[in-house]
C-alpha cells in the first residue's frame, strides 16, 4: 500500500509570499524546498482537502471515494470545491468540519451538494468507531486553536495509520490518544515550528517525543512550516533521535 503526503507544508505554505526567511528564499531558486498546503492520500482516501487540492489532484490523478478533515482551519479544508470532479464522494468530520464543508459547497456551487451529484456528509464523534469505505476509522479530540479539532486512526488492509492533525503538545499527555496510536504502522505527525505552541502546534522535540511514546513503526513528519529548520536540519535532528522515520517533502511516498 502507497500513502501519499501530498502537501508537507502548513497553513502559508512554503515559499510564503512576501516572506524573506531562509527557507522561503531557498523554496524559491529551488522546487524540492517548496511545501504545499498539508493533505494526505491512500486507497481511495484523502486526509485534509487543502487549499492546493487541484494541483495535488493534477499530479497524482488519483480517484478520490472517501474524505476525512480534520478541523475546519482554511488550510485543510479549502479545498472542498476542488472535489467537483468526482460525482459520488463521502465527506466525514466532527461536526463544525462538517458544517463548514457544507458552507463551502453552498459558496461554491449554491447548495450543498452539486446538483446530480451524489455527495454524502458523515458527522463523526469523537471516539466512536466507524466503517468508511473499506476503512476501521476512529477520530480522535486534539487540542488546537479552533472548537473542534481531531486527528484519525484509519486501519485498511490490515494497516494501521495515524494522523495527528493539528495539535498542541497536550496530547503527549494524553494517555487515551497514546493508548489508541501506539505500535501504528505508520504515525503521520504534524512537526510544525521548532517549538511547541501550548494548545495549537508541536514543535520538533516534542514531535519526535510523541512517535516515542506511541512506539511507531515507522513516522512521517509533516505540517511544516516555512519559520521551522530547514529540511537537512531537520532530518538530521530525527535522525540522531534513533526513531526509524522521515521528514517529508511534497509527494512523498510510503510503502506500506
Amino acid at each position: 500500500m502507497k500513502v501519499i503526503i501530498l502537501g508537507s507544508g502548513s497553513y502559508s505554505g512554503t515559499p510564503k509570499p512576501l516572506c524573506t526567511c531562509e527557507n522561503c528564499v531557498r523554496a524559491r531558486l529551488n522546487p524540492m524546498y517548496r511545501r504545499t498546503r498539508f493533505s494526505v492520500y491512500f486507497e481511495g482516501i484523502l486526509i485534509d482537502p487543502s487549499p492546493d487540492l487541484h494541483y495535488h489532484l493534477e499530479r497524482t490523478n488519483k480517484r478520490v471515494k472517501e474524505v476525512l478533515i480534520t478541523h475546519a482551519h482554511f488550510d485543510h479544508i479549502f479545498g472542498i470545491p476542488d472535489l467537483q470532479i468526482f460525482k459520488e464522494v463521502s465527506i466525514s468530520s466532527n461536526e463544525l468540519g462538517i458544517k463548514v464543508a457544507k458552507d463551502l459547497a453552498k459558496i461554491a456551487f449554491g447548495e450543498e451538494v452539486p446538483r446530480g451529484y451524489s455527495w454524502r456528509y458523515n458527522v463523526l464523534e469523537f471516539w466512536k468507531e466507524y466503517k468508511i469505505g473499506k476503512a476501521r476509522v476512529v477520530h480522535f479530540p486534539v487540542p488546537h486553536s479552533i472548537e473542534m479539532a481531531g486527528g484519525y486512526l484509519v486501519e485498511i488492509n490490515g494497516v494501521r495509520i495515524g494522523i495527528t492533525g493539528d495539535t498542541g503538545p497536550e496530547i503527549l499527555r494524553d494517555e487515551k490518544v497514546i493508548d489508541l496510536l501506539e505500535g501504528v504502522d505508520l504515525l503521520i505527525s504534524e512537526m510544525t515550528k521548532k517549538e511547541s505552541i501550548p494548545g495549537v502546534h508541536l514543535g520538533v522535540k516534542d514531535s519526535i517525543e510523541l512517535a516515542k511514546k506511541v512506539r511507531a513503526e515507522y513516522t512521517v513528519f509533516a505540517h511544516i512550516s516555512h519559520t521551522n529548520y530547514p529540511h537537512e536540519v531537520l532530518e538530521k535532528k530525527v535522525k540522531d533521535s534513533g526513531i526509524k522515520g522521515k521528514v517529508a517533502k511534497d509527494f512523498t511516498i510510503i510503502e506500506l
